[in-house]
């Protein structure tokens, strides 16, 4: 099948007009969107739509129908909202608020530079709301009142979004997994982000709602600690530390850790699921009774955002009112912040990225060994061994969705660019032809020529 032609944006999608591109990768666009009601106001909001190339995929266009009908039916102050997901021509769009402020994930950095910490009550707040958006998403149901259990699979610090007014949202359900999704996983590989597995998920095991419990009590334990809990140099040495399931205790660096907070965590990240909250509803509980103390918490964490990134709210309002102003779909104008969206499972290519499962412990190689065959059947995205962090190894970078600044010197290339093309399987394959067919030719002139 050819590549199909890039089609022009398209002027409206379902009751929304389309203005400026605001962001996008391999396999889909975001586009600024304006909700025009009848009494003349408008609302701003972010219009998810799958590229031209992958329109016809059926594999995609499955994905996409799957995030949809999930995010469709989230409907909680601590989820950011879908309003609206459907066809238009040839055009698939999700429609969801438009959010301003930064990730956990540009928090924890920040105040890592600064050599400061969170407050611990603060941690524990944002974490109870996290926990409170996790059990609305467990607990839907379908149409008859059956069970959809939905899992996020994908809890970690840069899919947890702090407003400028000082809100909590869950983000990024693009990996989410329910009883009603129509594509599925392939056999023997996870999703997520490595350092925020569960061990149930690097082990292949069946899976549940604990799994989000755990790695909400993986990143409550790096914002108590200002430490990474089981990132490592290499995806096979973080897996490795995942299924140990070591979990350092807090009091013994710092005598006057809670213990009422340590016992929180350590319930969250028990090896053994049967061990841990049953439901995020417990966790959230215990953790508002213990936040409480400190409370009330919205407001500081507004103003914690506003100090780490002064200035920020005032120069997303301005991109804001200036992209809004732009009436040509084409045109890109990149927010000075990530804006966040439902799910990014379709904006970048390697989001979701395929890990080994791991040996069971009962191996009888030794350890170099193991590690040596671990590493030659697993696929070669997950050889790469991470970048060794710059700061001490007590403090190791969080990965962050947070662009690079953007190079000012003249002639260089912005991150406003226009992203590369997108080489679709089927030019692969039209190239391999063309280069085997210049072979081929190759070889008959060379066979008429030496048989003269």
């Amino acid at each position: 099948m050819l590549p199909i032609t890039q089609r022009k944006p398209p002027k409206h999608l379902g009751r929304f007009e389309v203005g400026a591109k605001i962001g996008g990768g391999g396999m889909a666009t975001v586009y600024l969107g304006r909700d025009i009601r009848e009494d003349g106001s408008e609302a701003l909001v972010a219009l998810k739509v799958i590229r031209d190339e992958l329109a016809n995929d059926e594999q995609f266009a499955a994905m996409f129908v799957d995030e949809a009908k999930i995010l469709a039916r989230l409907s909680h102050p601590n989820v950011i909202q879908t309003l609206e997901y459907g066809v238009t021509g040839q055009h698939r769009f999700i429609a969801m608020e438009l959010l301003s402020g930064r990730t956990i994930a540009d928090v924890w950095e920040t105040l890592v530079e600064a050599k400061e910490a969170f407050d611990l009550g603060m941690a524990a707040w944002i974490c109870a709301r996290v926990a409170e958006g996790l059990h609305s998403a467990h607990e839907l149901v379908d149409e008859t009142g059956s069970p959809l259990s939905v899992i996020h699979r994908d809890v970690n610090p840069t899919n947890i979004f702090l407003t400028h007014s000082g809100e909590v949202k869950l983000i990024d359900f693009g990996l989410a997994r329910a009883r009603v999704r129509a594509s599925k996983s392939a056999d023997g590989i996870v999703k997520g982000k490595i350092p925020y597995l569960a061990p149930e998920q690097a082990y292949g095991r069946p899976l549940d709602r604990r799994i989000d419990i755990y790695a909400l009590g993986t990143t409550l334990w790096e914002m108590a600690t200002m430490k990474r809990l089981f990132k490592r140099d290499t995806d096979i040495d973080t897996l490795k530390a995942i299924r140990d399931a070591a979990v350092p205790d807090p009091r013994d660096q710092n005598p006057d850790f809670p213990e009422s907070l340590w016992k929180i965590i350590d319930r969250a990240l028990r090896r053994d699921r049967d061990e841990r909250y049953a439901t995020a509803e417990e966790m959230r509980t215990d953790l508002d009774a213990f936040a409480r103390a400190s409370g009330p918490h919205a407001q500081k964490l507004a103003a914690l955002v506003e100090r780490l990134f002064p200035g920020g709210e005032a120069r997303q309002a301005k991109w804001l009112r200036d992209a809004a102003a732009v009436r040509v779909p084409a045109a890109t104008m990149a927010p000075p912040a990530p804006v966040p969206i439902a799910s990014s499972s379709l904006l970048e290519d390697d989001d979701a990225r395929s890990v080994p499962h791991l040996p069971a412990r009962e191996s009888k190689q030794t350890p170099l060994a193991e590690a040596k065959a671990e590493h030659e059947s697993s696929p070669p995205q997950s050889r790469r061994s991470s970048k060794a962090p710059t700061r001490q190894s007590t403090r190791p970078k969080l990965e962050s969705k947070r662009p690079k600044p953007k190079n000012k010197k003249k002639g260089k290339r912005s991150e406003s660019a226009s992203p590369a093309p997108v080489v679709t399987p089927e030019e692969d394959t039209r190239k391999l032809w063309m280069i085997v067919s210049a072979v081929v030719a190759a070889l008959v002139i060379l066979a008429v020529l030496a048989s003269r």
